[in-house]
């Protein structure tokens, strides 16, 4: 069977050029408040769960629903964006982002969070395939993981600065409900606010699906690099969402709101640290490399929060896994979005990030849900001691499964012409 990847090696094509410079304002701002704001809702989303007294099925739901959905969808909202552009795909799904999240400061049962973050999920489904398509419309492989490094810089800033921001201003409510009440308001406006911006969009000169097919596996049934890859992160997926459920509660329970704030801010600031480091080096990095070093880190997560459970409670320790953990995504979300585009061919990005991330949201559904049902009918000796244990299997399953991503190969790299995409670093 020919496998989609390696034919593309012997079919070269021409790459016209395209000039970006149309891109690069709506784009940067849109990578700016669209991740602040995507981090924002999914970090505190959790701790609000904890704070209304959701259970631990119940916030196995809300992770592994927000995830399956907003993983799943992606698969067909991405190839209509192959099929009717970027531009629209990203509007719609920013704005219902917005529109879900202002009204979860009225919900008051966790079951109810649940429905409320079915609404949020989708339209980050919506958005997310178009935008990172479009990520691979202006760019060639050359100087592809640059581009996609700076916006994940420019996010990771963007992130650090709001979340100081919400932070401080949620200490303006008189208690608790009202902190959340500020916090989900002003993350509710950034999304309103992304998707006017991506109304200033150029749509990208770019050859589009000519019609629409039944949706099928066929890229991961040809393509066997995309294939192997595919597998190899579902697997490493499901490690880091059994932890999903576990992780507010420790962190709600010895850090508030602000400390939160704090560090979620630190993981931010280290991410722009490790992006400005290696941004003369990051587009001829190993994509293979970008990845096992984005997940190995991992580990010390749950790690970090067991210690903190018996040893050291307190915020600040807490920051410390943060730090490690802004490294390590660094790395990561590059090496995964490049390596996703770099395996698709040049009408079907939008097709590619959605297959891989339908079975990623099938993985970490699975894994959250899981952990949550374990969570809450096991029990040993007491319940600290039950999620302690729980965090220390996480870490080594964390460990183990990031070894996977040093037996997948690198995308073939696809001929051009001399006509190279305009830098847009």
């Amino acid at each position: 069977m020919t496998e989609t990847g390696e034919n593309n090696e012997q079919q070269p094509y021409a790459e016209e050029t395209k000039d970006s410079n149309g891109f690069k304002v709506p784009l940067f701002s849109i990578a700016a408040l669209g991740q602040a704001a995507t981090f924002i809702a999914r970090t505190f989303t959790g701790l609000f769960a904890v704070f209304i007294g959701a259970t631990t099925t119940a916030l196995s739901l809300i992770t592994s629903i927000r995830n399956l959905i907003q993983m799943a969808f992606q698969a067909t909202f991405g190839r209509i964006s192959d099929s009717f552009g970027r531009k629209v795909m990203m509007f719609i799904g920013l704005l219902v982002s917005g529109i879900s999240l202002a009204f979860f400061p009225l919900i008051q049962n966790g079951w109810v969070l649940v429905i409320g973050v079915v609404g949020f999920s989708v339209g980050f489904a919506t958005y997310y395939p178009a935008f990172t398509a479009l990520q691979g419309d202006i760019t060639n492989k050359k100087n592809r993981a640059g581009l996609i490094s700076l916006l994940t810089l420019i996010g990771a800033f963007a992130t650090l600065i709001w979340l100081v921001i919400v932070g401080f201003m949620g200490e303006f409510g008189q208690d608790e409900s009202k902190e959340f009440l500020i916090i989900f308001e002003i993350t509710a406006s950034l999304f309103i606010i992304a998707a006017i911006t991506s109304l200033f969009l150029p749509e990208p000169q770019t050859e589009k699906l000519k019609e629409q097919k039944a949706f099928s596996l066929r890229p991961v049934i040809e393509n066997k690099t995309f294939r192997n890859f595919v597998i190899a992160n579902s697997v490493v997926a499901f490690f880091m969402s059994v932890g999903w459920p576990i992780f507010p509660i420790v962190r709600g329970y010895f850090a508030t709101n602000k400390e939160n704030s704090w560090i979620w801010a630190i993981f931010c600031l280290f991410q722009v640290i490790i992006l400005l480091a290696t941004r003369k080096m990051i587009n001829k990095m190993n994509r293979r490399l970008l990845l096992f070093l984005g997940r190995i880190g991992m580990f010390y997560v749950p790690l970090n929060l067991a210690i903190t459970i018996y040893w050291v409670p307190t915020w600040w320790h807490l920051a410390i896994a943060g730090s490690i953990s802004g490294l390590c995504n660094a790395f990561y979300f590059v090496g995964q979005n490049s390596y996703i585009l770099d395996c698709a061919p040049e009408a079907e990005k939008g097709t590619y990030t959605g297959i891989h991330n339908l079975f990623i949201g099938l993985s970490t559904f699975a894994g959250s849900l899981v952990m949550g049902l374990i969570a809450d009918h096991i029990m040993i000796v007491d319940e600290w001691f039950t999620i302690f244990v729980i965090l220390l299997i996480i870490a080594v399953g964390r460990m183990l499964s990031s070894l996977g991503f040093l037996f997948i190969k690198e995308p073939a790299v696809r001929r051009v012409s001399t006509k190279q995409i305009k830098d847009v670093n």
